[in-house]
Parts: structure tokens; sequence; C-alpha cells
């Protein structure tokens, strides 16, 4: 959803000018890749960054999907299958500017956007544009989906990147904090993180900075040997066979 257009005096006005804007990256993973993970796991914790509002990912819940602009775009590799635990917290001391009162929620998909040297994906793009209209539904106002698969490109044109939805968490409980664990294939991953206060953007003519630090942690989901499959369908053999004896006694 869009701000409301709304009636301000002069004062009012000088004041909103006189605040600094806030940048509208695209989505990028500069300095937010965690890196990658194989048989040995790991944690990492990225500080320091920031979301601009406090809604971008609750937005992303309704039929007009949301602006990705909104939140942050974080990466990671996983070079087999793996649980990992993810958590997204608000830090207000992010940055100088930054305020306290993230309430974060954040989606993980398989899958990238375009990376240097291609042009980054953004939500108005005129290819991501006109994929959006091709959609059925009311009008879009970006292209980010909290809990569905979704795509997006660059000014170039470049093949859609798309985001397949593999889980999300977000703030139940009001304290800050978003957590989950999931358990993933080996591959590339892209993590969305924003805030799920919906209500903050209804007549908000100035998004607040939010400082936010996410942490994962990575722990190999070992796959059974063949011989640890054998030994399985052996001693289910011999259950079996117990059993049947006990029946004709």
């Amino acid at each position: 959803m869009y701000p409301r257009i709304c009636n301000f005096s002069a004062t009012a006005l000088i004041v909103i000018c006189a605040l600094p804007a806030i940048a509208e990256a695209h989505i990028s993973y500069t300095n937010r890749d965690f890196g990658s993970f194989g048989s040995t796991g790991g944690s990492v914790t990225i500080s320091n960054q920031t979301v601009s509002s406090n809604f971008g990912w609750a937005d992303g819940l309704d039929a007009d999907f949301g602006d990705s602009h909104r939140l942050r775009a974080f990466r990671f590799t996983l070079t087999e299958a793996t649980s990992i635990t993810f958590t997204a917290e608000a830090n207000p001391t992010a940055t100088l500017t930054s305020v306290g009162g993230l309430l974060p929620g954040f989606s993980i998909f398989s899958g990238l956007a375009h990376l240097t040297p291609l042009q980054p994906d953004h939500d108005f793009a005129a290819a991501t544009q006109a994929y959006l209209a091709s959609l059925p539904g009311v009008t879009k106002e970006g292209a980010f989906r909290s809990m569905n698969d979704w795509k997006v490109t660059n000014d170039s044109g470049d093949p859609l990147s798309v985001f397949t939805y593999m889980g999300s968490a977000f703030d139940a409980d009001l304290d800050g904090r978003a957590s989950g664990s999931f358990t993933l294939g080996p591959g590339d991953y892209s993590i969305f993180i924003g805030g799920v206060n919906y209500v903050d953007q209804i007549d908000a003519l100035i998004y607040p900075t939010y400082g936010l630090k996410a942490t994962l942690s990575v722990a190999t989901a070992p796959v059974p040997e063949p011989e640890t499959y054998a030994m399985l369908l052996a001693g289910l053999g011999l259950v079996g066979f117990a059993v049947r004896r006990r029946t004709v006694r």
C-alpha cells in the first residue's frame, strides 16, 4: 500500500524537507553475503545493516505485493543438504541515524538476484513492470512476495530472476527478534528481511532507517550411508519375523 497524500502546513513541509532523504537501493548483497557452508557448518553474524521501513515484509503478504526497496537482501550458499537457523534482530545502534523498534520478519528463497557485472534488479525496471502487469488481479505495488515465489529483473531486461519460497519467520511476540530453523538442499539462497508493522505505512511521508543484524547458523544434516540403510532394513526384517512367530504361536 502506498501512503495517502495529506495536506500539511508550511512549517511541517519545511521540517520534512530539512530531513535527510533515505536512499532507495536496488537488490544487492553488498556486505550481506554470509558465504558458503558445507560439512563443517558454522555461524556468521552480520551487523550494522539497515532497512528503510518497518512494514516492508508485511506489505508483501497482500494481493498487490510489496516493494523490495523496503527490505534488505542477504545471501548464502550450501554445498550439501543442511539444517540452518536464521535470526533477524532489531539493532538500534547499527548507524548514528538508525532508530530502534524494528519488528523483523524474513523469508528465505532459493535463487539470487542478478549480480555484477549485470545491472541490479528492482521493482520498477521496465521489464519487471511489464511482468507484473501481465499478472491477474489488482495493480501491483512491487514485485516482492513474503510467502510465495516471485520474480524481478533489471533495467537491461535480462531474464527474470526467480525467487522460490522456502520458508519464513516473523516477530510474533513483538520483541524485536525473528528466528526459524529450516532444512535446505545444496544451492544459492537469498534472505529478505523487513518490518512486520503493516499499519506503519499509513500516512507515512518519512521512512526512518531501522538498524538490524542477522545471524546464520549452519549444522549439516547428514544423509545416511548405504550401509546404514542396509542395517535399518535388516532390523525391520527381524521385527517382522518376530511378529510373525508370535502370531503363529
